[in-house]
């Protein structure tokens, strides 16, 4: 079989993997492949080779399928196996092959051998990949001396991360998978001295293998390509709940939590919302949900709902990406929530252009006598925060006034 036609079969295996039965390859190289050669020539070398593919072989069985993969290495293709099946499996093809002799010419020869083993995972963006992923790890286990089984988990970078949807979307869903969403707060500035609770957004961000941090907004689109948005719905707000329970429960503090609309278009996922917000008394006053003013527009009768809920329960409701153009008439009425994000795009403008300002300042007036509290966010240098300081915003956000840290740290 060809190198090619390999991998494209490896590919078909790795189309066919479940999560709970993945399968895998594992590589395998003889080591001191150069030695040997020097020693016993190609054709003693070649014969020996053969004996390593058989004795793999029979310790395969049929699990899997052994193929040639160059001189001096092996694939090994397990399909449909359960991750520890694999682990297992990998590590008595090791000891098998480390503690036999081969007979070559009439001498008994012990060899050594290196391995490094792979799940097929989506992260790694295809056969081809993961093959190179192998090699490399084979590469730097012989370099310090070989004779080691290894295990490979796929990594992505942030630059690969960039470049490829695929490893964008990888990346995700091996972090919601495995719990490894990344969570890091901004705070919000209260302009008045009267505010008891400290405010800060819980903003998502996916950790590289480089240890760079992807933000939401990069990947919020592949995620709702894929329409795993929901899911990091439901995430988000079970992190905060263990937050509350944990290092924040006796901490004056309020989360801002994204939400999509999912959140609107399924029942169950408001139920499941508004139930979590009854039965735990430690988020009551804590958290609010927080939308597009477009997507609740698009579901009123929900919008609604989601408000009058939130608010029995002692939650609170932000609609975002407000500006001039809104419906401010709903936001007095129907519409009418705890708090508003004005677009970053209103907050440029505002700072340059004295007639909006006016505007705003009319617009917002029978809103804020409703109790509706004002966020401009995206304040990145003093004068956007001198002229936000004049339309009596309640609360100011961007990077000039903190950027977003890990953690929540108040002071004393």
């Amino acid at each position: 079989m060809t190198p090619e036609n390999l991998i494209s079969r490896i590919a078909r295996f790795e189309e066919a993997a479940s999560e709970q039965l993945p399968g895998g390859v594992l590589l395998v190289q003889v080591d001191r492949f150069r030695q040997l050669r020097g020693q016993l020539g190609f054709r003693l070398l070649f014969a020996l080779i053969r004996k390593v593919r058989a004795r793999l072989a029979d310790g395969v069985g049929e699990r899997g399928e052994v193929f040639r993969f160059g001189l001096s290495r092996f694939v090994i293709v397990v399909p449909q196996a359960a991750a520890d099946e694999l682990q297992d499996l990998a590590g008595q093809l090791f000891n098998g092959l480390s503690r036999q002799n081969f007979d070559v010419n009439d001498e008994s020869m012990a060899i050594s051998v290196s391995m490094a083993l792979a799940r097929f995972d989506h992260r790694f963006a295809g056969a081809d990949r993961m093959l190179v992923a192998l090699s490399e790890r084979l590469e730097k286990v012989l370099s310090g001396g070989g004779n080691e089984l290894s295990f490979v988990e796929p990594g992505v970078s942030a630059t690969l991360a960039m470049d490829s949807e695929d490893h964008m979307l990888g990346l995700l869903m091996e972090a919601l998978r495995h719990n490894r969403v990344k969570v890091v707060f901004q705070p919000l500035l209260a302009t008045r001295d009267n505010e008891p609770k400290r405010s800060f957004q819980m903003l998502p961000r996916l950790e590289t293998s480089d240890g760079e941090l992807i933000t939401a907004a990069e990947f919020i689109p592949v995620a709702r390509a894929a329409r795993l948005l929901p899911v990091l719905d439901r995430w988000m707000v079970t992190h905060a709940v263990k937050l509350f329970r944990g290092p924040l429960k006796a901490q004056p503090v309020r989360l801002f939590i994204n939400q999509s609309n999912a959140l609107l278009t399924d029942s169950e996922r408001m139920n499941w919302l508004l139930e979590a917000l009854a039965r735990m008394s430690e988020m009551a006053g804590r958290i609010v949900v927080e939308l597009p003013l477009d997507d609740a527009m698009s579901h009123m009768k929900h919008s609604a709902r989601l408000i009058e809920g939130t608010r029995e329960y002692g939650g609170g409701v932000c609609f975002s990406m407000v500006d001039e153009h809104s419906r401010w008439d709903l936001l007095a009425g129907d519409l009418n929530c705890d708090f508003l994000r004005m677009s970053p795009g209103f907050v440029a403008r505002l700072s340059t252009e004295p007639d909006l300002e006016r505007r705003f300042l009319e617009l917002s007036e029978p809103v804020r006598e409703r109790g509706v509290r004002i966020i401009m966010p995206m304040i990145e240098d003093q004068e956007t925060a001198a002229s936000m300081w004049r339309t009596g915003a309640d609360f100011m956000q961007g990077n000039m006034i903190q950027e977003p840290e890990n953690t929540i740290a108040l002071e004393e």
